[in-house]
């Protein structure tokens, strides 16, 4: 059994991690699994880009494409010109796409597993000339939307998108519309199999007009427990140059302080309703200037990440972590953060529910509450004196999120397409 995953990039971003982390998985459960890529950033054998199935370069035809490519791109900026209310630091895609030479036909494979596709790398209609079974992982809400990744209150993608919010537009046949309407069409040829990671994302799917009615199975996704284990947390503490005497509330994503979505606001007005002396704040994922939010707690900024050995002792250095996230599907952070046997505190939005269970490994805020989120992050640094909330958290991913247990699943569901 061949399958052939299929992600923007290899390691950059949560969905790239999490897409190869269930390609290890498998892998390792027997599965024959390579991944291709419109950006390879590892030195991994079995990660193919695209531009191996690039042609010899020939000058005339370098700048035939080169002008075609040109005109696309002002096409495309024209398309998107009438929509300058479009809601700010809001992601959005269309349907533009990177030449893959062929290479969905030439390479070998039983099965596609689709992952996270955008910024301007898979042409899904594709899709449509591939005569074998197609998995799905989603990682947002981009494959049932017009073109917003994240859909917060709207329900438009339930009927049919167009007016869309996030674009500031009125206008019924907007690019929301055609984006959708494009999708649909492409979607009529070809007979997916939607994964979602949580419960949430997949009552969206099956709401959605568009992927409705694919069967939709949930299966989460993995980590590594070998890697993200608890460890000695003076040592952490000491290895980042902390105070042991001190308690520390961890907080980071990718652009964590420019990301609307990860919810930087939302902390900053949480921590105004914190008194509490000893805690202090290490913020990763961001080159800002700290000082200049003049936060009510001493800050501790550690930049990106990459390197995941570091990560997971961060995470052991840290006594709570918070997610003030606006949206979640399954958050990496919180099941790395669990894995660690450090408590959470998120809203209860989209798939934290799945993980945090309330006041045993963490506690779920009522959703962009923020007193309430404060209220959280001071009880779980009251009631883990004795590391129970340590133990839970370990113990609910061991149960459910560890390798072996989620590769059997995806290996059920490629098995059972074959």
């Amino acid at each position: 059994m061949k399958v052939l995953f299929i992600n923007t990039n290899d390691t950059s971003g949560g969905a790239a991690r999490a897409a190869m982390r269930i390609m290890r998985g498998v892998q390792q459960n027997g599965v024959e699994a390579q991944m291709f890529v419109k950006d390879k950033y590892s030195k991994s054998l079995d990660v193919i880009p695209a531009n191996e199935f690039a042609p010899s370069s020939n000058f005339i035809k370098d700048i035939f494409k080169w002008v075609v490519q040109k005109f696309k791109n002002r096409y495309h900026m024209y398309k998107w010109y009438p929509y300058k209310h479009t809601k700010q630091n809001v992601f959005m895609s269309d349907l533009r796409h990177t030449d893959i030479y062929g290479a969905l036909q030439k390479l070998d494979y039983d099965i596609i597993h689709l992952h996270w596709i955008n910024n301007r790398f898979l042409d899904i209609s594709e899709l449509t000339r591939i005569n074998k079974p197609i998995v799905w992982t989603l990682h947002d809400s981009w494959p049932f939307c017009g073109v917003c990744h994240v859909q917060y209150d709207c329900n438009q993608y339930q009927i049919h998108c167009g007016a869309c919010p996030m674009l500031g537009s009125s206008r019924e046949h907007d690019l929301a519309y055609e984006v959708f309407e494009k999708k649909k069409a492409t979607y009529q040829d070809i007979n997916f199999h939607i994964v979602t990671p949580s419960q949430w994302l997949a009552g969206c799917a099956k709401r959605s007009a568009l992927l409705g009615r694919f069967p939709i199975h949930v299966i989460p996704n993995c980590i590594d427990t070998n890697l993200y284990k608890p460890i000695d947390k003076q040592h952490s503490l000491l290895h980042f140059g902390l105070n042991p005497n001190k308690q520390y509330l961890l907080f980071g994503a990718m652009h964590a302080t420019k990301d609307p979505n990860k919810g930087f606001d939302v902390l900053m007005q949480t921590l105004s309703h914190i008194n509490e002396r000893s805690l202090e704040l290490i913020v990763y994922g961001t080159t800002d200037d700290l000082s200049a939010y003049h936060l009510p707690l001493p800050i501790h900024s550690l930049e990106y990440i990459r390197d995941e050995e570091q990560m997971a002792m961060l995470f052991n250095a840290a006594n709570v972590v918070v997610v003030p996230s606006l949206s979640e599907n399954l958050s990496n952070t919180i099941m790395e953060s669990l894995s660690c046997g450090t408590p959470v505190v998120a809203f209860n939005i989209g798939g934290n529910g799945d993980m945090i269970d309330h006041m045993r490994n963490g506690y779920l805020a009522k959703e962009r509450d923020c007193r309430d989120m404060a209220k959280g992050i001071q009880w779980c640094m009251e009631h883990n004196a004795e590391g129970k909330l340590s133990k839970n958290a370990r113990e609910k991913v061991m149960m459910n999120y560890t390798i072996p247990i989620v590769s059997e699943q995806y290996k059920q569901l490629y098995q059972s397409l074959l």
